[in-house]
């Protein structure tokens, strides 16, 4: 028995080293696709994981993280028949590794590949000035079309963006006096506008001045009307009254004539001794009726 023992000890060590050598420990947010023998056996998932040697082959180690994918630019046709340059983004992760690595050759060049070719059907369904503002809507309908490939690939397709929708020089030319013509119109309307809000509003303002000067003119003459009608009252005869407000008005003109710089000379009214004469001879009458 004593000649077994050393074989039981390179047994133990034997087994020993291919258990050391199994143990593998796979990353996190990443699959290992296991061969054995040739064949499919299993995704090492993250975490440690017994891979036999010699039995078993790790075929492929695949990422589960989310990927970018950049579509390189192609030429595409419009509903209009522009020819523009467009290329795109691809946010996609895989979910079931082992379809990834075995339904498809390449998979990144099977997406890219997808990709233009549902860029090219759904960008042909717009015009040039559509497709300037329907992105998203482009973006929709390509990620609507690679979601049943993408099933059998074990993939997801998160979102599809057009990066750049570049039209040809002379277009882009044309665009830019096209809208340079419109900012022009637009600067002219709206200096237009402006200018017949002014005059609008100018007018308003002398509307607005003219019905309050004549308000303040039939104030004015219902004031006077007033004090006409007290004045009657107090010297008892219209026409005294109204020879007194005459006077008083003539010798307010007179006192501001006087006081202008141009005045060299102040010529009285030849009927101020007339009304001086009246007021004496009123005078004279209410003192013999009082008498």
């Amino acid at each position: 028995m004593e000649y077994l023992y050393p074989l039981f000890v390179i047994i133990f060590v034997i087994i020993l080293v291919i258990s050391i050598l199994s143990i593998k420990v796979v990353p996190h947010k990443e699959a290992w696709i296991i061969e054995r023998l040739g064949k499919f056996h299993k995704v090492a998932e993250s975490g440690i994981n017994f891979i036999f040697p010699i039995l078993d082959t790790v075929k492929a180690k695949l990422s589960l993280k989310e990927q970018v994918l950049d579509v390189p630019k192609q030429d595409v046709i419009t509903k209009d028949n522009v020819v523009v340059e467009v290329d795109a983004l691809c946010y996609y992760k895989i979910i079931i590794p082992e379809k990834a690595f075995y339904n498809i050759e390449d998979l990144e060049s099977a997406i890219e590949q997808t990709i233009q070719t549902a860029v090219r059907d759904v960008v042909g369904t717009f015009s040039l000035d559509d497709l300037l503002s329907a992105r998203e809507e482009i973006n929709e309908r390509v990620k609507e079309q690679l979601d049943e490939i993408s099933k059998e690939w074990g993939i997801i397709i998160h979102r599809v963006e057009l990066k750049e929708i570049n039209p040809p020089p002379d277009i882009i030319e044309a665009m830019t006096k096209l809208i340079e013509a419109d900012r022009t119109k637009k600067a002219m309307i709206t200096e237009a506008e402006g200018k017949k809000k002014a005059i609008e509003l100018e007018a308003e303002a002398f509307k607005f001045k003219k019905i309050k000067e004549a308000e303040a003119l039939k104030e004015f003459g219902e004031a006077q009307a007033v004090a006409v009608q007290k004045l009657i009252s107090l010297v008892g005869d219209p026409q005294l009254a109204t020879l007194l407000i005459v006077g008083d008005s003539y010798l307010n003109a007179l006192k501001d004539m006087s006081t202008t710089e141009s005045s060299k000379m102040v010529i009285l009214p030849p009927n101020i001794e007339s009304l001086i004469d009246m007021l004496n001879r009123r005078r004279g009458n209410d003192g013999g009726n009082t008498s």
